[in-house]
């Protein structure tokens, strides 16, 4: 079993959901599930954590994962030849400042703030006023103010309040980690995949990407959020305790091909949904709600996917 597998256990033997995880280690739910679909391995200091905890051997945590263990292996064949302690030493602070200026230059500002912010719709919350920031006033709208929170670089979280209050993040930050931006009017808005900010003369408003040209996932455990309809843009959804990773693979004028990595679809519903078992692909009818299921003999589990 590997780690992955492992951490759904623990999590599914305490009855604890993605989100209780996440906020337990001050991680997003999509770390967790990066973690648990084995997209991505917890830090050494989470797996101690974790094996405290749930009184979980850390030996068995490592040994098990045999493709963490074929990657120390084969790591430790390709520099096995290094035997100076001072071309080592080197490497690492090389590797180290590397990952650091990459990590800053792409995610994190100067204070090791992420640009992502964890989001959740919640249409029925009205626009609520957060602070001042830049001389700019911030606002939410159609999210829980109290559950949005940045990734910080030593793999921690901090509000969104937070942030604003103690001028850890800044309007050019939000700039430069936008994925797109352009305007509507005299309106700028800055896009990333599930959230947006729209910027006028003297307000920012942070709200769920717009119903234009996107679309929104709910699986049958998870709260909805919703995506740029943007080739590329992936998301991940359990169903039936198997993982399926989906990715919007072309976008057209009435439709959208959105593929997934595994078998194991079916329609539940005949919303003119036209799953080609060979591509993997689900062809998807614009302004169209389609449910998609996988299947067992007493139940099925299902992600409904909305293109506005």
């Amino acid at each position: 079993m590997d780690i992955g597998k492992n951490i759904v256990k623990i999590r599914k033997d305490n009855n604890l959901t993605q989100d209780d995880l996440a906020n337990k280690y001050f991680v997003t739910r999509q770390t967790i599930s990066n973690w648990e679909i084995g997209k991505t391995y917890p830090d050494l200091e989470t797996l101690v954590k974790i094996s405290n905890d749930f009184n979980i051997s850390l030996d068995i945590l490592l040994k098990e994962d045999d493709k963490m263990v074929k990657d120390i292996s084969k790591k430790q064949k390709r520099y096995k030849w290094i035997i100076i302690p001072l071309i080592l030493y080197a490497i690492l602070v090389i590797g180290i400042l590397g990952i650091i200026v990459y990590a800053y230059n792409t995610q994190y500002n100067l204070r090791g703030i992420s640009n992502i912010l964890s989001v959740y719709i919640d249409e029925d919350r009205e626009k609520e006023y957060v602070g001042k920031l830049n001389g700019y006033k911030i606002y939410v709208e159609n999210l829980r103010v109290e559950e949005l929170n940045f990734r910080t670089f030593n793999a921690k979280s901090i509000s969104l309040k937070d942030a604003i209050d103690n001028k850890l993040v800044s309007i050019k930050d939000f700039r430069r980690g936008a994925w797109y931006i352009f305007k509507n009017n005299d309106t700028e808005i800055l896009r990333y995949e599930s959230y947006e900010i729209a910027i006028n003369k003297d307000e920012c408003i942070i709200r769920p990407v717009s119903d234009y040209k996107s679309v929104d996932i709910k699986c049958h455990t998870d709260n909805t959020y919703r995506i740029t309809l943007k080739k590329g843009n992936t998301f991940d959804c359990i169903l039936n305790d198997k993982y399926y990773s989906f990715k919007i693979k072309n976008i057209y004028k009435d439709n959208i091909i959105i593929s997934t990595s595994k078998y194991g679809l079916t329609k539940v519903k005949d919303n003119k949904i036209n799953l080609k078992d060979k591509e993997k692909e689900f062809v998807i009818e614009k302004n169209k709600k389609v449910e998609i299921s996988t299947q067992t003999m007493d139940y099925n589990e299902s992600m409904i996917i909305e293109w506005k």
